[in-house]
């Protein structure tokens, strides 16, 4: 803009100085046109700007992480005999949401348009994230004025968190192993069933339910009464820690993506699983069938500083149960007062495992650390993530 600028600058001088030598009409209309066309194709540009219409899009606003997705802008011409190129600036939180794009330039024609414009973008994390157009920024046709218009067409979008498989990730394995459960297959009492669902190729004969695989037209087995201690339970700490907005993000995103893994490994192994999250959200799951519910609800968990502790869900939890269980603890905090019940637990048999995640750096800190370090010497299956 700068050149455009000095060089129509130059021009003008020149031709204003051949006018004032030669006094050729010629040279007088030009210098008047010179003169004249700044102003018209600012106020070109002006109307160009502000007779865009702007519309977005996506394919979904929900999204899973980590996966390709396209966001659609375009822009309407009002205004027929706009002219101008317009350079649009996209908001992103551009440490959650990856762009092939910061910027585009799109050239305004009279009696052209709408103009779209997709943009690839991935999600890095599960959450809701803002996208949208930021500014649009004008070029005049003859390049010396640039003129700019805030926008507030910023909208929402919802990442669900990734379906990894277990096998995977070997500390969750690891605590899963451990467990007295049956991970292989349930032993369960076939006097009593308790409801229906589709059949799986793992599922024996016996477990045929013949009348409605006859009436339904497709195979369906029972699901029994559990006879052993094979259930799960798994209580995911919903307290907020005081970390900043970006690592808070990436440390909640951890934690959902190893309860949706471990949620749906049990689940496949014919492990029912009771899921547990703060003051008031209680999900159980004893197909693979339930599996898209407690999916669904660790994809929209708000986390927050003042919610019920994971302390106090173990407590509710236990006082609840009348019979030994098997219960996985996710959270970013440890307190003498969590180790304490645990090892009380443990020794009334209950069997209690513990997934510690910590900030991105891996750093603990001073007052958990000394916890860690305890429960592992107690023998506390504790692991850090």
């Amino acid at each position: 803009m700068r050149r455009n600028r000095l060089l129509y600058g130059a021009l003008t001088v020149v031709v204003a100085l051949a006018s004032l030598l030669y006094g050729d009409p010629f040279m007088y209309m030009t210098l008047y046109v010179l003169v004249a066309m700044p102003l018209i194709s600012l106020v070109l540009a002006v109307i160009t700007l502000f007779g865009l219409e702007v519309s977005q899009d996506t394919a979904g606003k929900i999204v899973i992480k980590g996966e390709p997705n396209q966001y659609f802008l375009t822009l309407h011409n009002k205004v027929k005999v706009g002219l101008g190129s317009v350079r649009c600036l996209f908001l992103t939180e551009q440490f959650a949401i990856e762009t092939d794009a910061s910027d585009r330039l799109i050239d305004i024609r009279p009696f052209k348009g709408p103009y779209r414009l997709p943009v690839d973008f991935t999600v890095n994390y599960r959450g809701m994230f803002q996208m949208g157009l930021k500014q649009l920024e004008i070029l005049d046709f003859l390049g010396l004025f640039r003129i700019r218009r805030k926008m507030r067409t910023v909208f929402e979008i919802v990442a669900y968190p990734q379906i990894k498989d277990l096998e995977h990730m070997e500390f969750a394995m690891h605590l899963l192993s451990k467990a007295p459960a049956n991970l292989t297959i349930a032993q369960e009492d076939y006097e009593d069933y308790t409801d229906v669902r589709p059949y799986e190729l793992s599922d024996p004969i016996k477990k045929v339910h013949w009348k409605l695989t006859a009436k339904r037209g497709e195979w369906i087995v029972k699901n029994f009464q559990s006879s052993v201690l094979n259930s799960m339970a798994i209580l995911l700490d919903a307290e907020k820690r005081p970390l900043f907005y970006e690592n808070s993000i990436k440390i909640e995103d951890i934690m959902i993506e190893y309860t949706v893994a471990i949620t749906r490994f049990c689940l496949r192994q014919q492990m029912p699983v009771d899921f547990f999250f703060g003051r008031n959200i209680r999900e159980s799951g004893r197909h693979i069938g339930d599996f898209d519910t407690i999916y669904n609800v660790s994809a929209n968990l708000v986390f927050n500083p003042d919610e019920f502790s994971v302390l106090d869900a173990l407590d509710e939890y236990l006082n609840e149960t009348s019979h030994n269980v098997n219960v996985v603890i996710l959270t970013s905090v440890l307190s003498m007062p969590l180790y304490d019940r645990i090892l009380n637990a443990t020794r009334f048999g209950h069997y209690i495992a513990v997934m510690y995640f910590v900030p991105e750096s891996g750093a603990i800190d001073p007052i958990t650390g000394p916890v860690f370090e305890r429960m592992q010497a107690s023998g506390i299956n504790c692991v850090k993530i």
